[in-house]
């Protein structure tokens, strides 16, 4: 099922990972991170991460989902894209830094892409090291603070049958959904008010 008018969209309609790493990068000077951006598997092939004083957003190849259900039995599927911010000095706090990132991480949500979920905050090397997929000797010791972060992407995909109380049967009977079919309700029997027995 394609998506309706009333499905957000997040950031661009195209919800691949690279799609939002070209997009963002396309978005550098409004970020303030010209020259700053990697897609996360040519990251990988450096020997070292982090040389240059500065901040760096990186976007992985990883693709997941978010499922979220809706009333009528449907699922909607939207793209999850993780995303690193890092930054690098010799000279600032690692609070300096975190704010730094957290001001990038508001102009992503200008973007359009408004679920943004950190996953990890840290000033840890090591734990940033773990994160990217590399042995810790490979980041700066210039590193001062990272967020690992997930947003939602792009428009969604529907999953299951949708249902509706207009498609229960219409005899008189009552009917309950059981396993995704309608069948007749067992009335199980409640305690009622006034002494008498209420059946549903």
């Amino acid at each position: 099922m394609v998506s309706t008018m009333a499905d957000p969209i997040y950031g661009i309609h195209q919800s691949q990972p690279f799609d939002v790493f070209s997009y963002m990068k396309a978005n550098a000077r409004r970020l303030n991170l010209v020259g700053r951006f990697s897609y996360l598997p040519n990251l990988l092939t450096k020997p070292q991460i982090g040389l240059v004083a500065g901040m760096d957003l990186i976007i992985s190849d990883e693709i997941a989902y978010y499922d979220e259900p809706m009333m009528d039995g449907q699922t909607r599927r939207y793209a999850k894209v993780k995303g690193f911010l890092a930054d690098y000095s010799p000279v600032k706090t690692a609070s300096a830094s975190l704010l730094d990132i957290q001001l990038v991480e508001e102009e992503i949500t200008r973007l359009g892409y408004t679920d943004l979920r950190v996953i990890l905050s840290t000033e840890d090397r090591e734990e940033l090291a773990v994160a990217f997929g590399v042995a810790s000797n490979r980041i700066s010791l210039n590193m001062k603070a990272a967020e690992v972060f997930e947003i939602r992407a792009g428009v969604p995909t529907y999953t299951n049958d949708p249902y509706s109380v207009m498609d229960a049967p219409y005899d008189g009977e009552g009917y309950a959904r059981v396993n995704g079919a309608w069948v007749l309700s067992d009335h199980l029997v409640h305690p009622d008010i006034d002494g008498g027995t209420a059946y549903v």
